[in-house]
């Protein structure tokens, strides 16, 4: 579902907002109502929301503001006005900031409905514009094909093998449709599976699928983004191709997430020895090699409780990976245990860059001798020998970045999830909160307030402004010194002037 924040600092208005449509049935979570811009901008930085419904014209930090200073940051946001406030200035001022939707109170329900179906559409083909780069669409094909590896080779329960992934994956909130195309024999499955790929390029580009193959059976698993996801039957049931014995037959099923999703793949392919990952022009097979599986889970699991050295693992590590000689199969395998110990460190660097590095060289290497080599290089960047931080090493990695970036304006628990960690954010959202007892957006305010206080004390200015302004600067405020103010006296209890006044000037 899209995430919508309500502004206004009207409690009447802005809770009859909240109350009065039914926003589930819109596809919208309303994940904050906030009172001011001031504390519209902190719940952006802690819930990344699609859209923002917001009044113009609130004490501290206006809708105008608000809108202005995120305008150049690297959030993706929605913004529809709601204000009392018909003069054409303020208009205008909006359409300066590229908004399209402002409306005048008092208005009613269909008008604020009919504007947030106009900016979902926008939201829509941002998000699936997303999921199409190449990099991104290719790390979740792997994560999907290990995903399925796991659950047929392993043989474990699908609950507890979504937990190896659920920081990379959305197990609870979105849905999938699976089509199944029977009595597809083997001789036509490229030719089925160029067939689909190019219907959804040319109809639906960018968006995410995967196709699965076995024994005359093809599943056609889709993403149901939001309930969008479209509808190929027609163009699966018109499928034929030359000679077939029997003609095709097409089923759909809807599955309300991914747990439901695993579940039902391994419940219809864990009987066969043989499963075929379907890339296009490629047949990537997973194999029902049980053994091999459950040896390098063991050997990982071993090493990370502390039960194997760090030469016996490596070792015995190599010993298993010498016994396969399907190259496919051991490019799995490797993958497998790298994403194991991503999932027992929480997102070290060595998964985020190692790791993706491993990851794009094993796929460039022809023969199999280059996939051992090869992770040899990176084995023990993705496997490090000792590591005892104070919180799980993606958290270490967060706040040290923050505190080293806390200049930059446009910091967000987003981008940072996103670009620097490379994992799902409302996992790391959570996980901010359990290990350091406070949001992101507080634990920022506090930093950038504590840096405030200690550098108001040691510039050297002559005038208290051009301090003030230096100082808002250095901590990433330097483009709104007005908020600076806000932010400084609601965490100090008085502004930066008097803060000046009285620790300085005594």
């Amino acid at each position: 579902m899209l995430r919508l924040i309500i502004v206004d600092d009207e409690k009447i208005i802005r809770e009859s907002i909240r109350r009065l449509i039914d926003w589930e049935s819109l596809g919208i979570e309303v994940v904050d109502v906030c009172r001011n811009g001031l504390e519209a901008y902190d719940a952006i930085l802690d819930e990344y929301p699609d859209i923002v419904l917001t009044d113009i014209k609130m004490p501290g930090l206006s809708g105008l503001e608000l809108i202005e200073k995120l305008s150049g940051t690297r959030e993706h946001i929605q913004f529809i006005i709601l204000s009392g406030y018909g003069e054409f200035e303020y208009a205008k001022q909006a359409m300066r900031f590229g908004i399209r939707h402002y409306l005048l109170k008092p208005c009613n329900e269909r008008q604020i409905i009919d504007a947030i179906e106009d900016v979902k559409k926008d939201c829509m083909m941002r998000q699936e514009s997303a999921v199409a780069e190449e990099q991104t669409v290719q790390f979740e094909k792997a994560l999907f094909r290990n995903l399925v590896t796991d659950g047929i080779a392993g043989g474990a329960d699908s609950l507890k093998i979504a937990e190896s992934y659920q920081c990379y994956l959305d197990f609870t909130g979105t849905a999938y449709d699976m089509h199944y195309l029977f009595f597809l024999e083997e001789s036509h499955v490229q030719e089925c599976t160029l067939e689909i790929s190019r219907y959804m390029q040319e109809n639906y580009p960018g968006f995410l699928f995967h196709l699965l193959y076995v024994k005359n059976t093809l599943l056609f698993i889709l993403r149901d983004f939001h309930r969008e996801a479209p509808d190929c039957s027609a163009f699966l049931e018109s499928l034929h191709f030359p000679k077939e014995t029997v003609s095709l037959k097409h089923e759909k099923e809807h599955l309300e997430n991914l747990y439901l999703l695993s579940a039902r793949i391994m419940e219809k392919l864990a009987r066969y020895d043989k499963i075929y990952y379907l890339d296009e022009g490629s047949r990537i097979p997973i194999y029902n090699y049980n053994g091999c599986l459950l040896r390098a889970k063991s050997l990982v699991g071993d090493y990370n409780a502390g039960n194997l050295s760090y030469k016996q693992f490596y070792d015995d590590v190599f010993a298993l990976l010498d016994t396969v000689e399907d190259r496919d199969f051991l490019n799995l395998l490797i993958t497998n245990m790298v994403l194991q110990e991503s999932h027992h460190s929480s997102g070290t660097e060595g998964v985020n860059i190692a790791g993706m590095e491993l990851f794009r060289l094993m796929n460039e290497s022809d023969g199999i001798s280059e996939l051992p080599d090869t992770f040899r290089k990176h084995f023990s960047r993705l496997f490090p020998t000792a590591s005892s931080p104070s919180y799980k090493p993606f958290i270490e990695k967060l706040l040290a970045y923050t505190r080293e970036h806390l200049s930059d304006s446009y910091l967000s628990l987003k981008w940072l999830s996103e670009n620097y960690l490379y994992m799902n954010v409302d996992y790391v959202s959570k996980q901010f909160y359990k290990q350091t007892g406070e949001k992101f957006s507080a634990y920022l305010n506090r930093l950038r307030i504590q840096k405030a206080q200690e550098l108001l004390l040691h510039y050297d200015t002559g005038k208290s402004a051009e301090k003030i302004y230096m100082v808002a600067e250095a901590v990433g405020c330097g483009n709104n010194p007005q908020y600076f103010s806000q932010l400084f006296r609601k965490y100090t209890g008085m502004t930066p002037t008097d803060y000046i006044k009285k620790t300085v000037q005594g």
